[in-house]
């Protein structure tokens, strides 16, 4: 293959035939009335290997050439999602309808034949080239956007200061959840949770030292939890937790483990050190009750464990 020694940062053309005397006119006119770069290949193999190291922008190719046709050359193009979608153009001696079908079959975007018109393939092949660059640009434009509404959609469910997912994005995983139960006769744990006397923890080091502990209690849950497990920052300092395939007693241990946990980590801010503990509400889901109800239950068992002292597991009845 002789590749010319051009940068390939503009236009790329590759021209492919089996006729040195057919790359010497055609190259020679696209050197004279063009500024693309420009590289060259003898049959269809070296055009399959230059195309898939080098992803030219165009491709001018002959039909008739040994070995391997320039349809099937075509045809290998299409067949690969990295190469798809560079434009080729037939440039042969071919002429009959049926040729030109064919061509266009093989995933061909236009079909010239020779004898050719050169201020014509000069257009045709700018044509196309500016049909490229408008379908790269809107796909680039595409992905931007897909990538926003990604974004805005990770934030709508995500919540800032932690995190965590908030509590519209674990209501959605619950349902999903109980539609898994409905149909599978699975089942589910729940733990609600709270910071004990976090208005002091406020009131006594700043709401900045607040947001740390916020923080600092959501990342010791999530390294004490399984991957399939949900921790959502609910409300506050109020924490929901969805267990998977969890039972009732097993769901209370793994809130007896997160409050030793949180108990027995020494936080520190601003120079100040001290220590959090939480109170736990457990409750199993209840399909005779629904969601809601199932979540109040951990809700009321936490109300209980904060009415008899705190820093507790408290399982619902």
């Amino acid at each position: 293959m002789n590749t010319p020694a051009t940068e390939y940062n503009k236009t790329l053309l590759l021209v492919v035939d089996d006729n040195p005397q057919n790359l010497k006119v055609l190259g020679n006119i696209l050197k004279e009335n063009t500024k693309y770069g420009l590289a060259f290949a003898m049959n269809g193999y070296e055009a399959l290997e230059f195309i898939n190291s080098t992803k030219p922008d165009m491709v001018l190719l002959d039909v008739m050439m040994p070995d391997m046709d320039g349809y099937e050359v075509c045809r290998q193009l299409k067949k690969n999602p990295e190469t798809a979608n560079i434009p080729v153009i037939f440039i042969t001696a071919k002429t009959e309808a049926e040729d030109a079908v064919e061509g266009f079959e093989a995933g061909g975007v236009d079909y010239i034949s020779k004898p050719f018109h050169e201020p014509e393939l000069l257009m045709r092949i700018r044509t196309h080239l500016d049909l490229k660059l408008s379908r790269d640009m809107l796909e680039e434009k595409n992905r931007e956007l897909q990538l926003a509404y990604e974004t805005i959609e990770k934030l709508a469910l995500t919540d800032s200061l932690t995190g965590l997912a908030n509590r519209r994005s674990i209501m959605n995983q619950m349902a999903v959840e109980v539609s898994r139960c409905d149909r599978n006769g699975g089942y589910f744990s729940l733990i609600m949770c709270d910071i004990d006397f976090f208005k002091k923890v406020n009131d006594t080091f700043g709401h900045d030292t607040g947001d740390y502990v916020l923080r600092t209690v959501a990342d010791i849950m999530k390294s004490n939890l399984r991957q399939q497990d949900i921790v959502s920052r609910w409300g506050g300092e109020e924490f929901l937790i969805m267990l998977p395939l969890t039972e009732l007693g097993q769901a209370v241990s793994v809130a007896e483990k997160l409050r030793e946990a949180i108990k027995d980590a020494i936080l520190s801010y601003a120079g100040e050190q001290f220590c959090v503990t939480m109170t736990f509400g457990v409750s199993q889901f209840d399909k005779y009750i629904g969601i809601e109800q199932s979540i109040k239950k951990a809700d009321d068992a936490l109300y209980l464990g904060k009415q008899t002292g705190r820093n507790k597991v408290v399982q619902a009845e």
